[in-house]
């Protein structure tokens, strides 16, 4: 998730079940903590364009987050003294597990044993930018600044958390639903299929089926049953171009990062032959939203030759 939804979450909870039992302190505290994984975020400061495949590793890992949590109590423990150790380990491991639920929500992926292993696991239920989610979580803010309701945060907060819950399910029904449509109409098993949550709401899904070196892209309505193709892509794999390409380390690791990569060779490079020069690029459907017009994002570009050196 975004850290602004992340950050309402905390909020959320805090207000809910906590903001009675412990005080105002709880808020704070929860909504820093739910943020807390997101310190590996720090890696895209260095301006490396492979620096994303780093994001969701080390601040995410279930290994380190023991002393991530230590570290930021230590923190709050300063500012709240009054707090006992063990509530201020309790909320911090509340707030930063919570984070790791809505993370592995996504379809980005959360690799939970880093550095031990390099397993990427994911739900692949909701928008990593999910508006009705945080339009959900924000409404009690709101709606407590009315003066009739002023006092109802709490409830008004219980009642969020609940919603949520059940957007949730209904985001784990939907996709099912959506895997049952992509399906539909196949007379072949595919090589790779997955369906990829689309913004806007869970009754829309980008469904990538592939046979070969050939994606079919679909949205899959779910309202009207419609399995609409909107694209057909070609990944070039197989030409030794772009095989010189995925041998080389960085191309492993992309490959490792990206769900449904799709390699292809600028024509228009110098050269035109297997054994010529060419701009080899790949990008990931994951990536490619069919509702919301965006340039697809974390395209890497390799200079082949034939050392197979990358350019990008």
């Amino acid at each position: 998730m975004d850290p602004v939804t992340h950050t309402l979450v905390g909020v959320g909870i805090a207000n809910a079940f906590f903001r009675k039992r412990i005080g105002k302190a709880a808020v704070p505290i929860l909504a820093f903590a739910s943020n807390l994984p997101d310190i590996d975020g720090a890696v895209m400061l260095t301006g490396d364009p492979t620096a994303v495949l780093m994001r969701r590793t080390f601040g995410h890992s279930l290994f380190l987050l023991p002393i991530w949590i230590v570290a930021l109590s230590f923190i709050f423990r300063r500012y709240y003294p009054h707090l006992r150790w063990k509530t201020l380990i309790g909320l911090t491991s509340i707030g930063a597990l919570i984070h790791l639920f809505f993370d592995l929500v996504n379809s980005f992926g959360v690799v939970l044993l880093w550095p031990f292993s390099d397993w990427r696991p994911e739900l692949g239920i909701i928008f990593i930018i999910d508006l009705i989610l945080t339009g959900l979580l924000a409404a009690p803010l709101f709606l407590s600044r009315i003066p009739s309701m002023r006092e109802s945060l709490v409830p008004l907060s219980r009642g969020a958390v609940a919603l949520v819950a059940v957007y949730v399910l209904l985001c784990v029904f939907s996709r099912t639903q959506a895997e049952q449509l992509l399906e539909e109409g196949s007379t072949q098993p595919a090589d790779f299929s997955y369906v990829f949550p689309e913004p806007l709401g869970p009754h829309r899904w980008r469904g990538v089926w592939r046979e070969g070196d050939l994606y079919r892209v679909y949205l899959l309505h779910l309202f009207s049953g419609e399995k609409e193709e909107r694209d057909q892509v070609i990944t070039e794999i197989g030409d030794p171009r772009v095989e010189k390409a995925r041998a080389t380390p960085l191309a492993r690791r992309i490959e490792w990062f990206f769900k449904a990569p799709v390699w292809q060779i600028d024509e228009t490079a110098e050269g035109g032959s297997a054994d010529a020069p060419a701009d080899v690029s790949v990008y990931d459907l994951r990536f490619r939203t069919l509702v919301v017009e965006r340039s697809v994002p974390f395209v890497y570009r390799f200079r082949v030759d034939d050392e197979a050196r990358a350019a990008d």
